[in-house]
């Protein structure tokens, strides 16, 4: 089965063309969420590099992820696809992944992912703990394995879903994976896909406004009540050990803020 593939698009036009040109034989569509839309001249250029059609669905503009990726997916179901590879605009596919992700998506399976290649070391899918509390496994397996999430950047599913709009950008991936397991499906990951993840050229890091974003999706993730305590100190303990500025200390109480508002 050919699957789709979407890319939301922010703002680094440079990553946005070699993450194209890593499926170059998939049909796909750019979701042109930045604050200007992208030029035509651009568009034609990576569609020059393709054996495959790909398509443009602009939003209003800063979006975000979760809504941005949602547009995407629905333009695919309506052109008549089945099947959706979510693909972070810093994100590059290495030769043969999607063939390995597709053949591992079989019955009774609700998201496949590859092995992430980012500059702080191999991603190999998400640990949800009983506290709500998130860890990325970093221990390639040697084969397919069930995970309880996988990240965004790279991720095959069906293209019925959608990621919950009331994350910004953080924690979306986790609950869709999350949703998709207490329906009885599995979380795959195949470690013989690989892919190159920039992480972080879309929104820093380790910036402030991906702390503020990730507390106020962790605790959206966890409900708050009893777990809150502790998505704040973790955060704080990461920021603090990450040698952040100010800022970042003072995004942990604006993620708070911004899910309490919600």
């Amino acid at each position: 089965m050919i699957s789709w593939v979407v890319v939301p698009h922010r703002r680094e036009r440079a990553a946005l063309r070699r993450a194209l040109a890593s499926v170059p034989d998939r049909p796909a569509v750019v979701v042109d969420d930045g604050d200007a839309p992208l030029p035509d001249r651009f568009l034609d250029a990576c569609r020059a590099e393709r054996s495959a059609p790909l398509r443009r669905v602009r939003t209003a503009g800063g979006v975000g992820f979760a809504r941005a990726v949602n547009a995407g997916l629905v333009a695919c179901r309506a052109a008549g696809a089945r099947r959706v590879l979510l693909l972070n605009d810093d994100a590059e596919l290495l030769p043969g992944a999607l063939d390995h992700l597709e053949a591992a998506f079989g019955p009774g399976v609700g998201a496949v992912g590859p092995l992430i290649e980012t500059p702080e070391g191999v991603e190999a899918g998400i640990r949800v703990g009983r506290a709500g509390r998130v860890r990325l496994a970093r221990r390639a397996p040697a084969e397919r394995t069930e995970v309880d999430a996988l990240s965004g950047a790279c991720l095959l599913l069906d293209a019925g879903e959608r990621l919950d709009p009331a994350y910004r950008h953080g924690m979306e991936d986790v609950d869709l994976c999350l949703r998709l397991r207490r329906r009885g499906l599995r979380v795959i990951l195949e470690p013989r896909a690989r892919c190159r993840h920039a992480a972080g050229a879309t929104v820093s890091r380790r910036g402030p406004a991906a702390q503020r974003h990730a507390v106020s999706g962790h605790l959206r993730l966890v409900g708050g009540g009893l777990a809150s305590p502790l998505v704040i100190a973790l955060a704080l303990g990461q920021a603090a050990r990450e040698g952040a500025d100010p800022a970042r200390f003072a995004a942990v109480w604006r993620g708070w803020r911004d899910w309490r508002a919600r």
